[in-house]
């Protein structure tokens, strides 16, 4: 669903947590969960 006034601050946060998140899993490197 289109989010009115575009791509926001919060949208690229998650997005780039999530990034960081899935390279931690395929690494198979523990993460930390208040690490981000």
């Amino acid at each position: 669903t289109p989010v009115p006034g575009g791509v926001g601050p919060m949208t690229i946060a998650v997005l780039l947590r999530n990034t960081i998140v899935a390279a931690h899993r395929n690494d198979g490197i523990a993460l930390a969960e208040d690490a981000i």
